[in-house]
């Protein structure tokens, strides 16, 4: 007989069943789907412009990971990326206008 690991075991709430991903993957689960979700959402608004496309993707994906940050799904060094990237386009976008 195979001893399989039952992760659903002992869930009461939809924190605990959101959980489950994070537990199977070492954590990395709604991190990974933040960054499909930027990648997904830049992709989608290209036709925009490459630094419209940028910021609000990465808007958008800041706070997609504030709610989850909230379900403690994800930490907030996570979205420190995200974060990142919109203050980096800002310094460009002025360091670009300053003519």
């Amino acid at each position: 007989m195979v001893n399989v690991t039952n992760h659903f075991e002992g869930i009461t709430d939809m924190k605990g069943l959101f959980g489950v991903a994070n537990a199977t993957t070492g954590g990395f689960a709604w991190i990974s789907l933040l960054f499909m979700e930027q990648a997904i959402m830049f992709l989608a608004l290209l036709r925009f412009g490459f630094n419209a496309a940028l910021l609000s993707s990465a808007f958008i994906a800041l706070i997609s990971g504030v709610f989850l940050v909230y379900l403690e799904l994800v930490s907030w060094t996570h979205l420190m990326v995200f974060l990142g990237q919109i203050l980096f386009m800002i310094i460009y976008i002025t360091w670009q206008q300053r003519e």
